[in-house]
């Protein structure tokens, strides 16, 4: 792994080279921004629930108030769940990505450039409380987690050193994605038949996304050259017959919209 002007470069075990570009403190503020403001709508509607729930229970049994010191708490760990889910659950359903992390065409991956997994998303997000020291009066800084983030060349936080992580800068949505989302033919993916499709996952499945990314990118014989070499590779990890596709190209093509199918 080596990291050139804010470019990062991978070499997996089977010496394919991924490129990546490092997300800078300056997106991933942004992202964090937005993401912050749909976690303070949430919180606010919730805690406006919970006043009027609370205001009823206290008006049927002839309190002035009910806020004593568990509902208070109740709404600390309400607070706190918005917080720590909200990451958690965005990052893990659609593959490192929140909201703001979505806008901004930013990505959370493992150090190898695969997919992260939910223990690895939980434990990149607990650690925000470390990177938000030192507080401003009640307000999280960020100080500590900025300092480490701007002194490596990776770009990384504490959560992401443990975790074994890092955030990526993705193309668009005028590639891959949005074509995923506009030409897969139902139709045409009946007529599929691609046996054990299923066993890609982790590296497998990253390498065969990133190759669908960018094959436009490079010359047609480097191209060709790259999609045999991915498709022996993924066509050995399955147990796939070597003589299922003939066409290198296409096999990797049909693959890529078969499994985005079936994730939705």
């Amino acid at each position: 792994m080596t990291t050139l002007n804010d470019k990062l470069i991978i070499k997996t075990p089977k010496n394919i080279y991924l490129e990546f570009e490092l997300a800078g403190l300056g997106s991933r503020f942004l992202a964090y921004l937005i993401d912050t403001v749909i976690q303070l709508l949430l919180a606010f509607a919730l805690i406006y629930i919970l006043a009027i729930v609370f205001g009823i229970l206290g008006a049927a049994l002839n309190q002035v108030s009910l806020a004593s010191s568990w509902q208070l708490a109740l709404v600390g760990i309400i607070i706190f769940l918005i917080y720590e889910g909200y990451f958690i659950t965005c990052e893990t359903a659609w593959r490192g990505q929140s909201v703001g992390k979505k806008i901004l065409n930013l990505r959370v991956v493992k150090d190898g450039g695969y997919p992260i997994t939910f223990w690895d998303s939980v434990i990149r997000n607990i650690l925000r409380v470390v990177d938000m020291l030192p507080p401003l009066w009640v307000i999280p800084s960020y100080g500590l987690g900025s300092a480490i983030l701007l002194a490596n060349a990776q770009s990384k936080r504490i959560g992401d050193y443990v975790a074994g992580t890092l955030v990526i800068k993705e193309k668009p949505a005028s590639g891959f994605e949005h074509f995923s989302a506009l030409h897969i033919n139902p139709e045409y993916i009946r007529h599929i038949k691609i046996p054990f499709a299923h066993r890609i996952d982790g590296i497998e499945y990253y390498l065969l996304r990133e190759f669908f990314y960018r094959k436009n990118l490079f010359p047609p014989d480097e191209r060709q050259k790259m999609a045999q070499k991915l498709a022996i590779h993924i066509k050995k990890t399955i147990k796939l017959d070597p003589d299922t596709y003939t066409n290198d190209q296409r096999f990797l093509d049909d693959l890529m919209l078969l499994l985005e199918s079936k994730r939705g």
